[in-house]
């Protein structure tokens, strides 16, 4: 997350007057995404003394039941997955956990699509991160969206090209904007061509060429998307309050 949305992986370690921000956002995430059995109410506590309003005060109330090895399958399937189950109830209690606390964080001054974009920018910089740990073709560790290259749109650089537009609306036409989505799409044909192969990608070689691909995609999005948040003035009220 912070590599991605400040380029680097630390993020001002001398300015304690940004960390329960971060930590928040890092917590919630979490909350969202990895919680499983009775995991995180430390992390719930913590956003509840933030002053994060209407969430639940006991994990029990979106806990399932999982292991380290299936929980993806129950919550990383996409923002908007329409998950079956004991989760389908959950799920909306589990987006709004991110969605109240990235709103106590920044100010949107009404703009809920632009906090809906951002909310989901930070779910699927989580799934990337979740694919760039993946270790074999041959591991199954849950289910989670494709990272790209799917004909029905379905993965995450289609999520991300369709957010990036309300995340930025006033910078589609700047240069920055351009190059980002174009390297995006380029990386998204190569994904094309291994995950529409024949067999899909079912060897070593087609899966090292696939990890390329995801290790550019986060690449290029912290190359891109730290210098375009900065412009963004809900974000640059928090984090770059002097500049």
């Amino acid at each position: 997350m912070l590599k991605i949305l400040f380029g680097k992986y630390e993020y001002a370690s001398n300015d304690s007057s940004v960390q329960d921000e971060l930590s928040i956002l890092a917590s919630a995430c979490y909350l969202t995404i990895d919680q499983f059995n009775s995991s995180g109410q430390g992390d719930l506590d913590e956003l509840i003394v933030y002053g994060i309003k209407n969430i639940p005060s006991q994990v029990s109330e979106i806990g399932f039941p999982a292991s380290g090895r299936n929980h993806r399958s129950f919550t990383h399937r996409g923002w908007n997955f329409d998950y079956s189950g004991e989760m389908k109830p959950k799920w909306p209690i589990r987006q709004n956990i991110l969605r109240n606390s990235v709103g106590a964080v920044f100010n949107f001054n009404g703009n809920d699509e632009q906090k809906e974009a951002f909310c989901e920018l930070l779910y699927y910089i989580h799934i990337l991160g979740d694919h760039e740990d993946d270790t074999s073709y041959r591991v199954s560790n849950g289910l989670k969206i494709d990272v790209g290259g799917r004909h029905d749109k379905e993965d995450i650089i289609h999520k991300l090209l369709n957010l990036l537009p309300i995340l930025f609306p006033d910078q589609t036409n700047t240069h920055k904007y351009r190059t980002l989505t174009t390297k995006l799409h380029s990386i998204n044909s190569k994904l094309d061509k291994l995950v529409n192969s024949v067999g899909g990608i079912n060897t070593d070689e087609k899966f090292a060429e696939r990890q390329v691909l995801v290790a550019k995609a986060i690449e290029i999005l912290s190359l891109y998307l730290p210098e375009m948040l900065k412009k963004e003035p809900f974000f640059n009220e928090v984090f770059y309050r002097e500049v």
